[in-house]
């Protein structure tokens, strides 16, 4: 009896403790057999008092916050009062409960030794499968994680916050989680915006913090772009090399104008700037628009103090957009050739069946090319370009299409006039086409690559205008007017800080600028224009020493080589210079038409190819200037990493090393303002046109600050082989001629 009396007690008392700590535990299995009348069934009524009033609708109050809750015996039990105090702020026990839940997944036992020393190993068990040993292990699934990654998902894919809401993806969530017992709830539309918007936020404060913990200066770009919904758009892009010196593209504000004005545009991105904290430009890369040259102009006044050589050298011309303005004038003077051309491959791209003849018609001239025929943008010469090219590969399956089928016939199909136009097209354009990709990187260093490139495009026109081909030096003449007027001979003009960028690259210095310029303008005027070069470097110098410094670098480079993430070097971009050729295209009218070798002939016009360690006036060695330019020239290795060579140089040039973190940062191309552009026309379309613009600039700099991935701008020939070879599938599965597990799968 006193056995029972006492375990009675300490029945008790083990449940009085559970109730203070964790409201999970049931208390029915543990009170004694023969149970007092005035005992409480369950271990909520400690927390909740029973109300006065009608016995046959008793109902019951929280002791804690109030909350009054149905509590007959028979028709309601204790289970929503237990609920309740789950949830309960005022619960003065509560234990917040582990969200945290556990699944078991296989992992190789290699990879079990990189896992955080928190994650626990149940059971470990070896197997040997032939794919190496693994072992079970207890892993986390955080649902404000998960939720937070299908946010990202939303953001970095332009998907519209509906999604979330489908049929289809609420399926495939429980069919992934376990539709018994779901481990995420899908959260709705209005929830993952919100979600959105924190993320945007946190972000951002993220990339302050980095501009204010680096005090580093940075260069813009800034384009203008007016929606479907006839809303103007504003976009500034910060360019800027980090303390490990690596270069970074991170969008600062998508914007809402009111008009394209310049006064409204320099206005605007003053403000943005003062959001955003930063004081310190180099310079601002925009389109040749006269709107901008009144943007520029109020932002020198609003940031005097902040600018290099007081805003003198502020504005970079967008060089894509003068190579475009240039060669666009070309093509309108064939578009007879360049339309029937088009037609042919409209035809043979409208149809599958036709597609697949003319592929045929390929076979048959044995031609042996992986690409197909792709139509063009016609506002994009670039594109053009690369239509005109693939197409002259497939000029003979053309002809055979021709004779074989009498529709294309009847569909005035190009004569051997307009192949032997576009190839003229072609080979004098290649120049133009390697440029323009060349100038319009933004994740590889280009203003030490442009002065090249312009020097290679002037002496292309000034060979192919003398020639003998009255067709191409017409072209060239023409060509070289308009060069000439946004290139010619006039310093303001032409921004001195990218001739400043090719003597801060170690392959050229300032010999290479005196050779280049002897080679196209004589002794005379190069020698005036390495002298306005060489002043205006020293100017920069003494500018910057006796200056604060323009960035506290080199006391955080591993703090801050941690929190910025890492963007494509210029390491991956090849600058590869191909052998001088100053082989004119006098006799290309003359080539046969079934001559395909002609059209692969890479053409390069490059100056600084034959540039070699020339003589140069002796300097005294005062300062960095001079034992730098002094110094042997590095090898001109096609893999050369000019911000590689600064990052192991810095402490040998102090000065000189932060002169070239902000020159080098100096983007030549408005491209990484347009492409943004691209993401917006995904995210504000005739199916989401109610995107408020708070939004709509949320969602497109988060995608930039996520996406990490380098954008690739080359225009690739669209190789569709496995497509046709995929279609042809489907298309024998369909009619039967074969099972759908007979198709072949592609990876």
């Amino acid at each position: 009896m006193e056995r029972e009396e006492a375990t009675t007690e300490e029945t008790k008392e083990t449940t009085r403790i559970k109730a203070t700590i964790n409201v999970d535990e049931e208390e029915v299995d543990e009170t004694p057999t023969k149970r007092r009348r005035n005992m409480p069934v369950s271990i909520v009524w400690q927390h909740f008092e029973r109300l006065k009033g009608d016995p046959n609708e008793p109902y019951a109050r929280c002791k804690y916050c109030g909350a009054t809750y149905a509590c007959h015996s028979k028709r309601n039990g204790t289970g929503t009062m237990k609920n309740h105090l789950e949830s309960c702020k005022k619960y003065p026990f509560e234990r917040k409960r582990d969200s945290f839940q556990k699944t078991s997944p296989f992992k190789p036992k290699e990879e079990t030794a990189k896992t955080d020393p928190l994650q626990l190993v149940c059971e470990p068990k070896e197997e040997t499968d032939g794919d190496g040993s693994s072992q079970v292990l207890c892993e986390s699934i955080n649902s404000e994680s998960c939720r937070e990654t299908l946010a990202e998902m939303i953001i970095m894919e332009a998907l519209p916050f509906k999604f979330v809401e489908s049929k289809g993806f609420k399926r495939f969530v429980s069919k992934l989680t376990g539709s018994q017992e779901p481990k995420f709830v899908v959260p709705s539309r209005f929830t993952i915006a919100r979600d959105i918007l924190k993320i945007y936020v946190n972000e951002k404060q993220k990339l302050k913090d980095i501009f204010v913990k680096m005090k580093c200066k940075v260069c813009l770009t800034t384009d203008c772009w007016t929606s479907e919904q006839n809303i103007n758009y504003m976009v500034l892009t910060a360019h800027f090399v980090d303390c490990d010196w690596k270069l970074h593209k991170k969008i600062l504000s998508f914007s809402q104008i009111e008009s394209h004005n310049g006064h409204t545009i320099g206005k605007a991105i003053e403000k943005n700037l003062k959001d955003w904290g930063i004081k310190r430009i180099v310079t601002l890369t925009a389109d040749n628009a006269s709107s901008n040259d009144a943007s520029i102009a109020f932002l020198i006044k609003r940031f005097n103090k902040g600018l290099i050589c007081n805003g003198e050298y502020m504005h970079v011309k967008s060089y894509s957009q003068i190579l475009n303005l240039i060669v666009c004038d070309v093509f309108k003077d064939h578009n007879e050739s360049i339309g029937r051309i088009r037609n042919a491959v409209r035809y043979v791209r409208s149809s599958p069946a036709r597609l697949m003849k003319f592929k045929k018609c390929a076979e048959n001239e044995k031609i042996s090319s992986n690409s197909v025929v792709c139509l063009d943008f016609p506002n994009r010469w670039d594109s053009t370009y690369v239509m005109l090219e693939v197409a002259l590969k497939f000029a003979k399956a053309f002809d055979r299409l021709e004779n074989d089928e009498d529709a294309y016939r009847n569909d005035m199909p190009p004569t051997n006039e307009d192949w032997a136009i576009a190839r003229l097209l072609i080979r004098f354009l290649k120049v133009f086409y390697n440029v323009t990709l060349k100038v319009s990187g933004s994740l590889y260093t280009t203003s030490n690559v442009v002065f090249h490139e312009i020097c290679r495009i002037q002496n292309c026109l000034q060979l192919n205008g003398d020639s003998g081909n009255k067709m191409l030096s017409t072209m060239a003449k023409n060509m070289k007017a308009k060069f000439d007027k946004y290139w010619e001979d006039d310093e303001k003009k032409n921004n001195i800080l990218l001739c400043i960028a090719v003597v801060l690259d170690p392959r050229y210095k300032l010999k290479c600028l005196k050779y280049c310029w002897n080679n196209l303008f004589g002794p005379d005027i190069a020698m005036t224009k390495t002298r306005i070069v060489e002043n205006a470097l020293r100017r920069l110098f003494h500018e910057y020493n006796i200056g604060p410094s323009s960035s506290n670098c080199n006391s955080s480079s591993a703090s801050c080589s941690t929190s910025v993430s890492a963007s494509a070097s210029a390491c991956d971009f090849a600058n590869e210079i191909h052998s001088y050729d100053c082989m004119a295209l006098d006799t290309i009218m003359d080539v046969d038409v079934k001559d395909e070798v002609e059209t692969d002939v890479d053409l390069d016009y490059g100056i600084t190819n034959s540039f070699k360690d020339v003589e140069t006036t002796t300097l005294d060695k005062e300062s960095e200037i001079d034992v730098y330019l002094l110094e042997s020239l590095a090898p001109a290795d096609s893999y050369f990493d000019i911000l590689h060579w600064w990052k192991q140089n810095e402490h040998r040039f102090e000065v000189l090393s932060r002169i070239s973190r902000d020159i080098l940062a100096i983007p030549v191309s408005t491209v990484s303002s347009e492409s943004t552009f691209n993401i917006g026309g995904c995210v504000v379309n005739s199916n989401r046109c109610s995107v408020a613009p708070k939004m709509m600039e949320a969602l497109i700099c988060t995608h930039n600050w996520l996406n990490t991935n380098p954008i690739n701008l080359e225009i690739h020939n669209q190789d569709l082989e496995e497509d046709l070879r995929f279609e042809e599938g489907f298309r024998a599965v369909m009619d039967g001629e074969k099972d759908v597990e007979d198709m072949e799968d592609f990876v």
